[in-house]
C-alpha cells in the first residue's frame, strides 16, 4: 500500500504594506510624514515617493514605466527630492552597455524618521509652553470662570473684578489634564524612537 504524499502548506504571503524595509516594519507612509512636517510637494513627486515606498531600491527606468513618463521627466523631481535628502540613489554600470550607468533610487527612511522625531520634539515643546501658561493662573472665580495670576488676585484683595465674588485656588482644568496626557504620550513615543 502506497503512502499518499501530503502537499506542503503554502506560507501566507505578507502584504507589501507590512513587509519590513531595511529591517524595520513600515507603519507610517512617507507622504503622510512629509505633509505633517509641512513639506509641500507636487503631484509627480508624491507619485514617485509612493513608488519608492513599495520596494527598497527602484531603477529610474522602472519608475518612469510605472508613471508612463520619459526617464528624463522623472529625473528632475528625483534630483529635487535627493537635494532635500528624502531619497538616495546608487549608481551602477549597465551590464549591456559598459559606458552607461543605471540609477537605483530609495527612500531615505532614516531621514524621514528623523523628521518625525523633530516634529514631535517641536510639538512637545509647544505643549509644555501651553501647560506652563495654563498653570500660571493660581486663582479663579467660580461664578464667572475668570482666572487670575497671583499678583492680580493680591491687588484685587482676592475678589473678582467682574462679579465681586471671592477668588478661590484654581482647580486643575480639563485643558491642563489634556495637556498633561498629550505631553506624557509624546514623551513616551520619543522615548521609544530613541531606543
Amino acid at each position: 500500500m502506497e503512502k499518499k504524499k501530503s502537499k506542503p502548506k503554502k506560507k501566507a504571503e505578507k502584504s507589501k504594506a507590512s513587509r519590513p524595509v531595511h529591517g524595520k516594519a513600515v507603519n507610517i507612509k512617507a507622504i503622510d510624514v512629509l505633509r505633517k512636517v509641512g513639506w509641500g510637494m507636487d503631484e509627480l513627486s508624491e507619485k514617485i515617493i509612493q513608488n519608492l515606498e513599495r520596494q527598497k531600491s527602484v531603477s529610474e527606468d522602472a519608475i518612469a514605466r510605472r508613471l508612463k513618463m520619459r526617464v528624463n521627466d522623472v529625473r528632475k523631481p528625483l534630483y529635487a527630492l535627493a537635494e532635500k535628502r528624502i531619497v538616495t540613489y546608487e549608481k551602477k554600470r549597465d551590464p549591456k552597455k559598459k559606458w552607461w550607468y543605471l540609477y537605483f533610487w530609495s527612500l531615505d527612511r532614516e531621514r524621514i524618521s528623523g523628521l518625525v522625531r523633530e516634529t514631535k520634539m517641536r510639538e512637545l515643546e509647544k505643549l509644555r509652553k501651553q501647560l506652563e501658561e495654563e498653570r500660571k493662573y493660581e486663582f479663579e472665580c467660580r461664578q464667572c470662570q475668570k482666572k487670575y495670576l497671583h499678583e492680580e488676585a493680591l491687588e484685587s484683595d482676592y475678589l473678582c473684578s467682574e462679579c465681586g465674588s471671592t477668588l478661590e485656588t484654581a482647580r486643575t482644568t480639563v485643558t491642563i489634564k489634556k495637556l498633561d496626557a498629550d505631553i506624557k504620550k509624546l514623551e513616551k513615543e520619543l522615548e521609544l524612537t530613541s531606543n
